[in-house]
């Protein structure tokens, strides 16, 4: 029973006719199906889409133009003087009333449950999150917002995209109601002119009526009531739908720091590429499209931290399908971007995230990056997170095409995480550099290929562990050096083992002393860490038959070793 209301209140249902029909449509979510079963009360909400030129008809009669459970495919007979025929409707009849929200039964068989329309569901391109039932709407920037919230006796729905789907169909929303009460007052206490009403105002039409309760199943209650009728929520005009082809939002731009005036203070201009100058003679006197603009590395942080949705690649940041950005990030301190890039690629909500880790220019771009933008050249990258994806992807794709397997097993789908964010830290943080110790050694160690390299070594000796088979297999290869590679990828083992795995202690020292943790920073070390790596993956390379793609050194910062 609600609160705050007296019996009497109750049983001629004042809350529904002064205040919950008039919310209807006035609120940023409403009710799309109700179903209300408790001992004094019953009965629920359910809409329906009205094709505009039916307005009258429907306000003509407060009874239900569509029942629940209603709505269907199915076909109508009919006679055409003596012939009999048959039509197929998609929705069950000819009236042109559309379901929006479909009860889904299964004669006892199957849990019924509810389901939004799918032609909603397509308008709108939801993605149905099953874990929270919840239908969840992707924007332009990749922003997802719930817009569809379904529980067992409720769907609620947000009313801007049931209006923009409105506008576009040219149809009304009905929002059908029926509420029967049961009280124990006696109906006599009610004056003839409560007990019943016949009401028609704009685009709300209901009928209500007191009745002695006199069936067995309510027995112990003296009256009900009942509440019958509808709203109607008209759509939005076309021209403000904001569908398309009814947009009419132009596209904001930041402006971003370019550098500074001959008095040192800041100069800002904006990302628009049509005000930018260019090569062809466009808006002389203006900056550059290809002013590059600085940032700092933080600004990578949100994308790496959402891989599902983000990825971070050498010289480009994707978000899915939706938008994608061309940036210098083989820069040794900073990101950097392209001014017109940033209008032209970013949409706004992502320039303004942007703008917050903008600094001043401090140098220049990469040579990566100027060897890629005005010289056309492929250019391989140079920071070293970034070069050892590189020579990973190569050599595992390279070795699978020799030799018929991975060396390392890829990654499972929940672990794919890992490799996606592996970075240099963005800061001299531990927490984020014992995720990457972390990530390496699922990457580089954890993965090897025990198994196949077994087989090559004529069978595994006992309790021999990963490292050690590949320890054999580098010796049996006559690797130069093996012995190096072998202590470093031991020692990274053991820095997680000691440090992320388990509680930092003394073991912890011992280790971490041979990387120079507490002597450099955190981000250096872990460079330092990538660059080791890379080499091993090089040395591996000299195992396979020479290619012209094949691994090469890079003036001399990743040395390669050979077989003797």
């Amino acid at each position: 029973m609600p609160q705050k209301l007296s019996p009497r209140d109750f049983l001629l249902q004042q809350d529904w006719r002064k205040k919950i029909i008039d919310r209807i449509g006035n609120e940023q979510w409403f009710l799309a199906y109700l179903d209300i079963h408790t001992d004094q009360e019953n009965g629920g909400l359910y809409c329906t889409l009205i094709p505009n030129n039916s307005i009258e008809k429907v306000l003509s009669q407060a009874s239900w133009d569509l029942s629940k459970g209603s709505g269907f495919p199915g076909c109508v007979t009919y006679y055409e003087g003596p012939k009999e025929r048959t039509t197929y409707h998609k929705f069950g009849d000819d009236t042109g009333i559309e379901p929006l929200v479909f009860l889904r039964n299964f004669h006892g068989i199957r849990k019924p449950y509810l389901e939004l329309s799918e032609e909603y569901r397509h308008f709108h391109n939801l993605c149905y999150d099953p874990k929270n039932n919840h239908y969840v709407k992707i924007s332009d920037d990749g922003n997802e917002e719930v817009v569809v919230r379904i529980s067992n006796d409720r769907v609620e729905m947000r009313l801007l995209e049931v209006r923009q789907f409105l506008a576009i169909k040219e149809m009304h929303l009905a929002s059908f109601f029926d509420i029967v009460r049961y009280s124990d007052m006696d109906p006599t206490e009610i004056g003839p002119d409560d007990k019943s009403l016949a009401f028609r105002e704009g685009l709300i039409c209901y009928s209500f009526h007191v009745s002695p309760c006199d069936f067995s199943m309510k027995a112990g209650h003296k009256s009900f009531s009942r509440l019958l009728g509808k709203k109607l929520i008209p759509p939005l005009p076309k021209e403000q739908s904001g569908m398309w082809p009814y947009e009419t939002k132009e596209k904001d731009y930041e402006e971003f720091i370019i550098g500074i005036d001959k008095n040192g203070a800041l100069v800002s201009y904006t990302s628009d590429p049509d005000r930018l100058a260019n090569y062809f003679g466009a808006n002389p006197g203006a900056p550059n499209y290809l002013t590059p603009v600085f940032f700092r590395r933080q600004v990578l942080a949100k994308y790496y931290a959402n891989p599902e949705k983000f990825s971070v690649e050498d010289g480009y940041l994707r978000c899915g399908g939706l938008w994608g950005l061309r940036m210098d990030n083989n820069h040794p301190e900073y990101v950097i971007v392209f001014l017109g890039d940033l209008g032209s690629d970013l949409p706004h909500s992502e320039q303004l995230y942007w703008r917050s880790f903008n600094v001043l220019p401090e140098g220049g771009i990469s040579k990566v990056n100027f060897r890629r933008s005005f010289l056309a050249q492929f250019a391989d990258p140079e920071r070293p997170d970034l070069f050892f994806k590189y020579m990973f992807e190569s050599f595992a794709r390279r070795w699978r095409e020799h030799f018929g397997w991975n060396f390392f097993i890829p990654l499972s789908e929940k672990d794919a995480h890992f490799y996606t964010t592996l970075r240099i830290p963005l800061s001299n943080d531990q927490a984020e550099f014992d995720g990457q110790v972390l990530a390496l050694t699922k990457i580089l160690i954890d993965s090897i290929n025990e198994k196949k390299l077994a087989a090559e070594l004529g069978g595994s000796q006992a309790e021999e562990k990963g490292i050690s088979k590949l320890s054999r297999y580098l010796d049996k290869a006559r690797i130069v050096d093996a012995a190096k590679y072998v202590t470093f990828l031991r020692d990274l083992q053991d820095l997680r083992s000691t440090g992320v795995a388990h509680r930092k202690g003394r073991d912890y020292d011992k280790v971490s002393a041979r990387f120079g943790i507490g002597e450099k920073d955190l981000m250096k070390i872990f460079e330092d860490i990538l660059m080791q790596a890379s080499e091993f993956i090089n040395t591996l390379d000299t195992l396979l038959p020479s290619k012209k793609d094949s691994l090469v050194s890079h003036d001399g910062l990743y040395p390669t070793s050979g077989r003797s």
